[in-house]
């Protein structure tokens, strides 16, 4: 094993679901990141895909939800789930995964993975959704978060003149001081958290400028302009995991246009250098008796 593969895919509402699945499975990646999980697919979904699935809580208003899988037998092993019942839209799925050593034995440290897909109708609640995955993002900790984010990196400007679908321009955009604004927040707060957004940095650092290509857009709306699409499906890293990663690509065939609406990602991690980092002393807070009995004898007045 001299690579980890993860893929991430909004897979429409599950509509091509065997045809979908086949080729994931043809990709053998060791952990799946999925959006839009029918929760009575799930089943089917592992055996298809011969992957252990993790499907987020549902939440009244869709049935489409997000969900994780683990290859069986492969080198990451889950050994926590969390369920996130707080969400306002769509919960994100929310596992930790550590690696297995050469003796079967999980690695010391984990990294926690999350599978998103960001309300399409609220900038406000994407601002919250992005923030939550900032608690994951404390010293020491180990964080992989994908998703459909239905928003826009920094830096991104959008003719919202040119759209006739006016509801469109209002569920992308947000309003400022009188004025509309591409919404950029999501990737924002997740850049100041501290986390490394995968494609600026295969681009940046792996000679992958073809990592920031579009992801979806490319199929004709009425009241839209045609035209080049947009980036909304995104790979976030802890900083920690950057130096692991050795490829990254937004795979684009005319069959996955045909079997979806967005375009899936896949990310290549090195093994060896992965294990390095998972069996690297990490300095993280640990609330013990002793630190509590401090916190007590601090006193709580108010300045």
């Amino acid at each position: 094993m001299k690579t980890i593969t993860v893929v991430n895919w909004n897979l429409e509402k599950g509509i091509n679901l065997r045809s979908g699945a086949r080729w994931v499975r043809e990709q053998r990646p060791d952990l799946f990141f999925q959006q839009e999980v029918r929760p009575d697919q799930l089943a089917e979904l592992e055996e298809l895909l011969d992957m252990d699935g993790h499907i987020a809580v549902p939440r009244p208003g869709s049935p489409n939800d997000n969900a994780i899988f683990v290859r069986r037998g492969g080198p990451l092993v889950c050994t926590e789930e969390y369920p996130q019942a707080w969400a306002p839209w769509h919960a994100p799925a929310n596992i930790a995964v550590r690696l297995r050593d050469a003796d079967g034995s999980p690695s010391p440290r984990q990294i926690s993975c999350v599978s998103m897909h960001t309300c399409y109708w609220s900038p406000e609640y994407r601002l919250t959704e992005a923030r939550w995955c900032s608690t994951l993002a404390k010293p020491g900790w180990l964080a992989m978060c994908f998703g459909d984010w239905n928003s826009y990196r920094v830096g991104t400007e959008h003719p919202w003149e040119l759209y006739a679908d006016r509801a469109f321009v209002a569920n992308r955009t947000y309003e400022e001081a009188g004025c509309r604004h591409t919404d950029v927040r999501p990737d924002r707060e997740l850049l100041a958290a501290g986390y490394i957004e995968i494609a600026r940095h295969a681009a940046e650092h792996l000679g992958r400028p073809d990592a920031m290509n579009a992801t979806a857009g490319y199929r004709d709306h009425p009241g839209r302009p045609s035209g080049p699409g947009y980036c909304i499906d995104r790979g976030y890293l802890s900083a920690e995991l950057a130096p692991a990663l050795v490829d990254f690509s937004i795979c684009d065939t005319p069959d996955l246009r045909r079997m979806s609406d967005h375009l899936p990602l896949m990310a290549a991690f090195d093994a060896a250098e992965l294990r390095t980092i998972l069996h690297r002393k990490a300095d993280v807070y640990v609330p013990d008796d002793q630190s509590l009995a401090n916190a007590d004898g601090q006193g709580g007045e108010c300045a």
